[in-house]
């Protein structure tokens, strides 16, 4: 009986020894090629709802989608004419919806849960709250309002791409860059002294006239894996703004490749925020 408990004792310190291996943290590798036969079917199962959608200036299209683990914003347009959205992009999501929608326009309830500014919830309640809008809303601002840059210029010049560790976020800005190439793959455990990020963002310009941008977004799970949660597609001359604020805190990478990425090039940036 001693020398089998010795050896359920062994074994268990073995198991203890190999958890605390998984869950430790070493730094993120770059270098990890993407290889798309890789990508796995997440273990949170996504069911997306619309929330809202509002028609903007310049033929720019806004929505709101909430998923089981968070709620997500997007902007699509032409690069010629949608140039980003200035001082909306660095509002949380609940504060894009108010910014953009009159005051009798009811906020749907999942944009004011995931919400931590308790202001922002307050005037949200104010104006009363709803599941979802069945029919477009008409933006009450212009782009003009948003104070965008003239020029991002993302798919001109020198190609090359640079890293930015402040104000609590981490980020990694590309110009005229090649799609699937080295420095394409950023981690959230980039920044320095950063814990687990609670949201992401993208702002990209697909380039090419015929291809594809694929950006994808992971999380870690509890196994110390990265999991595919979304990929977002970019059509051949389109600009798009993506964002998903999120329930939880994780550790999250993401990625940017093409279909048929020989001489792709795209321009933007990917950020990760909310720490």
């Amino acid at each position: 009986m001693k020398k089998l408990f010795k050896i359920k004792s062994s074994i268990s310190m073995i198991m203890i020894a190999t958890l605390l291996l998984c869950f430790s943290c070493s730094k993120e590798d770059e270098s990890i090629p993407e290889n798309n036969a890789e990508i796995e079917t997440e273990d949170i199962a996504l069911q997306p709802k619309t929330l809202a959608t509002i028609e903007f200036s310049n033929d720019v299209e806004i929505t709101f989608k909430s998923e089981e683990d968070g709620v997500i914003f997007e902007a699509t347009g032409h690069p010629d004419t949608f140039k980003g959205l200035g001082d909306l992009e660095n509002l949380s999501i609940l504060g894009k919806f108010l910014a953009l929608t009159n005051d009798n326009v009811l906020v749907p309830e999942d944009l004011v849960l995931l919400e931590d500014n308790q202001k922002l919830k307050s005037e949200a309640l104010k104006r009363g709250t709803n599941q979802k809008h069945i029919t477009k809303i008409n933006a009450k601002l212009s782009l003009s309002d948003l104070k965008a840059p003239a020029n991002p210029a993302h798919c001109s010049g020198s190609p090359g791409y640079y890293s930015t560790d402040a104000f609590g976020q981490y980020y990694r800005t590309y110009k005229n860059y090649l799609a699937g190439g080295n420095g394409t793959t950023i981690y959230s455990s980039w920044k320095s002294g950063g814990n687990k990020c609670k949201e992401v963002k993208l702002w990209l310009s697909n380039c090419s006239n015929n291809k594809t941008l694929k950006a994808r977004t992971y999380y870690k799970n509890s196994f110390n894996n990265y999991k595919h949660r979304h990929t977002i597609n970019i059509a051949p001359n389109t600009a798009r703004f993506w964002s998903k604020g999120y329930l939880s805190k994780r550790y999250r990478k993401t990625t940017v490749s093409a279909t048929g990425q020989a001489g792709h090039r795209f321009g933007g940036y990917l950020l990760f925020t909310n720490y």
